[in-house]
């Protein structure tokens, strides 16, 4: 029975952490259809994209500090715990996903890229050779539904997922508790 209270409390804390995480994720891609028009917009999105394993270390260490006992966590806890925060946080973004891709997008963003990708040949003629590469991938991505985009987003998100959980899994469990000096 304490194994399986214990299991049920790493899915509780990761559906928690998860939000949490997939709340960051969904204020990401708020970013994305300003991307092209501004600049600023792409840098932040770029910065926030390198800042996910770090916010995932964070509450994962969070999690450890404050739920594990002795704020000691194995390789094999940590790891569930990480990646069940990512399936959570996954989960929690492609809402967001569908309903961008359905109902607001319109297929806006790709044509926008599509432009920009255009203009970019047109002054670089180097780049030409490519160009056969390039249509084939633009057909492709735009013959996908909204629902198709989204479970192509899903499962981007739990392979990253993944890999960010074997780095930061390792890191949380090599902590060592401090040991506090005795008072006189």
């Amino acid at each position: 029975m304490e194994k399986k209270s214990f299991n049920s409390q790493i899915i509780n804390h990761a559906m928690s952490y998860g939000t949490l995480m997939g709340g960051f994720w969904i204020a990401k891609f708020m970013l994305v259809p300003f991307m092209f028009s501004t600049p600023m917009a792409s840098l932040m999105f770029l910065l926030l994209t390198a800042a996910v394993p770090f916010v995932g270390y964070a509450l994962t260490r969070y999690y450890r500090n404050r739920y594990c006992e002795d704020e000691r966590i194995s390789f094999l806890q940590a790891l569930s715990f990480c990646m069940l925060m990512y399936l959570f946080a996954s989960l929690l973004v492609s809402v967001v996903h569908y309903i961008f891709f359905r109902y607001i997008d319109q297929g806006a963003l790709l044509a926008t890229y599509s432009q920009m990708m255009e203009a970019v040949l047109q002054a670089n003629p180097a780049l030409s050779a490519t160009m056969g590469q390039y249509q084939e991938a633009m057909a492709l991505i735009s013959s996908l539904s909204p629902i198709e985009l989204t479970i192509q987003l899903i499962s981007n998100n739990l392979f990253y997922g993944i890999l960010f959980s074997l780095p930061t899994a390792l890191f949380a469990s090599l902590h060592r508790k401090r040991e506090k000096p005795a008072q006189p």
